[in-house]
């Protein structure tokens, strides 16, 4: 269970460096990175990668 949890906070850290890289500090929702599930931090990366490939 532990590596498990672990494992969740490696990919959160990681998706949230890749969010800030990114100019983004928030949120749809106006919730903080750090405050996010990881499902949420996941759908948001999900959306800038697809507006990137819109350009």
């Amino acid at each position: 269970m532990a590596r498990t949890s672990e494992m969740i906070e490696k990919r959160k850290e990681k998706l949230i460096e890749e969010l800030l890289s990114r100019n983004v500090y928030k949120t749809s929702d106006q919730q903080h990175l750090y405050d996010a599930p990881l499902q949420t931090l996941e759908h948001e990366y999900m959306l800038i990668l697809k507006k990137e490939a819109g350009r």
